[in-house]
């Protein structure tokens, strides 16, 4: 199992996805079979000779759980992505990298190499994997489409971070989408060089080895340091003018009227519903326009991706948005399956049965909303912000918010300003995997605002698994998990009116949000998620190479 996150870290670094995929690995070991964890982009050692840094290399960790753990240190392609985004042809071949782990699967032989992540890695990878050695023919590979990083350097298919890209043009909506970083002076900050002592290495004479500190330390410290460091994006336009919302008559259509006004409330102006930032965004799936322009790096970049993915036994789409939208991108249908992922939640919440107690109507207390995963643009907390400025006080003095975010100091002040208006207000920061049940106990509704199309949200299982109805944006792979009016609200993507209106409606209408709990099924278990995957890398070992 390949990603570019450490093992030990779960979702405390690489999000969701890494906590997935360590209890996909867990599961697996579980039923006897040996699994291997490799992770890569993020250690770097300097070398013994000043100003040199010590040989790309798999080096093995301590055993966790019954899981090898495994590290590329010294990588040429740096981790996360986002590291990387001034140099898009390093992920396209890394002949020292590609060379190491021929080395390495050729030791360990594996019979499967599923990747979850390339940051940090380069497409030549899946050929190392693939590549037989003596007594060995080769691994069959997959590749699990978890975020857009494959065709989309940034990772988020969102130019600048703020609008949805439809328009690649050949790569060049890439030049200048995000700043990115100095990957070269990155990787001797990472070995534990100071800055401008990495910066001087680039204009003069080769650095002394770095004073002697423990090794994890230091690579650690300075990841944090530069994951913390805020990236050149541009800032969420403020709120638009317009109404509050004061009663429920105001959440309904008026015939004729545009789709963003509702009764008593001024329609949005033009140039309002041209603002790039608070445009509504739909699940449909449209193809890149024709293009006339030359491929700069970036569109060789995607072009390799896509014939990468397509050169996999196979493709796990975790949405059937994301298999329509990879398969419009060139990705070949023949690799493409959609496999939604599983959570362990359910297994969590059976452990604590208190937690899943009977929930009280909303009357006569303020409606409990909780906000769970990172604090970023995309995952749309600004967004929510911005939708509870368009309530109005009564409204808003009914809804008692808890927030457990990572990274929540990037919008503190902002939250803390809502705290004197709201029924009630909670912030922590991050939290553990297994206290989600505790902390869900007596939540009426969970908050999914994603701006974007987000791939699979496993908050949304985890909502559900605690009996948690969701309110969540129509995108992505939300709406395959959320069916309006069963188990939780849906409402327009990235519509801050929409979601404002629906925050609304069950203050109106408490009882909704009790029907909509009586109507939660089971999320798919990770037991039940893991014979599937099982069963995908059956068929493909008994397939001739």
């Amino acid at each position: 199992m390949i990603n570019w996150a450490r093992f030990a870290d779960g979702a405390q670094a690489g999000g969701g996805v890494n906590g997935y995929c360590r209890q996909l690995a867990l599961e697996l070991t579980a039923r006897g079979h040996q699994v291997a964890w490799l992770s890569g982009g993020l250690s770097y050692v300097a070398g013994a000779i000043p100003g040199s840094m010590q040989p790309c290399e798999v080096r093995r960790l301590h055993d966790d759980s019954g899981v090898q753990v495994y590290e590329v240190f010294n990588s040429p392609v740096l981790a996360p992505g986002i590291f990387q985004f001034r140099e898009p042809l390093g992920e396209v071949s890394s002949p020292e990298l590609e060379a190491e782990l021929t080395r390495f699967f050729q030791l360990w032989r594996p019979d499967v190499v599923h990747f979850h992540n390339i940051e940090g890695f380069s497409c030549g990878c899946i050929n190392a994997a693939r590549t037989a050695g003596p007594g060995w023919k080769g691994a069959s590979v997959f590749f699990s489409l978890h975020n857009y990083h494959t065709v989309c350097p940034q990772v988020y298919l969102m130019q600048k971070g703020a609008t949805p890209c439809f328009d690649f043009d050949n790569g060049h909506a890439c030049v200048g989408c995000v700043e990115g970083h100095d990957s070269t002076r990155e990787r001797w900050i990472r070995a534990g060089v100071e800055p401008d002592r990495a910066e001087a290495h680039r204009e003069g004479p080769p650095l002394s080895p770095p004073s002697p500190s423990p090794l994890l330390g230091r690579v650690v410290g300075a990841f944090k340091r530069r994951l913390h460091e805020p990236l050149p994006l541009p800032v969420i336009d403020p709120p638009l003018p317009g109404r509050r919302i004061e009663q429920s008559s105001d959440i309904e259509p008026e015939a004729n009227s545009n789709a963003h006004a509702v009764r008593h409330v001024a329609p949005w102006s033009e140039e309002q519903l041209l603002s790039p930032t608070w445009r509504p965004l739909t699940n449909e799936c449209v193809p890149p326009p024709a293009c006339s322009r030359a491929v700069n790096e970036y569109g060789t970049r995607r072009k390799a991706m896509v014939e990468m993915l397509s050169r996999c036994d196979g493709v796990f789409a975790v949405s059937s948005f994301v298999r329509r939208k990879f398969e419009s991108l060139g990705v070949s249908p023949r690799v493409l399956r959609e496999l939604p992922i599983g959570t362990r939640m359910a297994e969590l919440v059976e452990r604590t049965p208190w937690a899943m107690r009977t929930r009280r109507p909303a009357s006569g207390r303020p409606v409990r909303l909780a906000f769970m995963g990172y604090n970023n643009t995309f995952k749309g907390l600004p967004m929510l912000l911005d939708s509870l400025e368009l309530l109005v006080p009564e409204v808003l003095g009914s809804l008692e918010l808890f927030i457990w975010a990572k990274d929540i100091h990037r919008d503190e002040a902002r939250v803390e300003g809502f705290r004197a208006r709201l029924g009630g207000l909670h912030v922590r920061g991050s939290y553990r995997y297994e206290d989600v049940p505790s902390m869900l106990c007596g939540i009426d509704a969970g908050l999914v605002p994603s701006i974007w199309w987000d791939n699979g949200p496993q908050t949304v299982m985890e909502f559900l698994a605690c009996g948690v109805p969701v309110i969540g944006a129509a995108l992505g792979g939300i709406v395959d998990i959320v069916h309006d009016g069963v188990n939780g609200l849906l409402y327009t993507g990235n519509d801050r009116f929409a979601l404002a209106a629906t925050l609304a409606r069950v203050v109106r209408e408490p009882s909704t949000l009790q029907k909509l709990a009586a109507g939660i099924q089971p999320p798919r278990t990770m037991a039940a998620h893991t014979s599937e995957v099982l069963a995908a890398y059956k068929a493909a070992m008994s397939a001739e190479k």
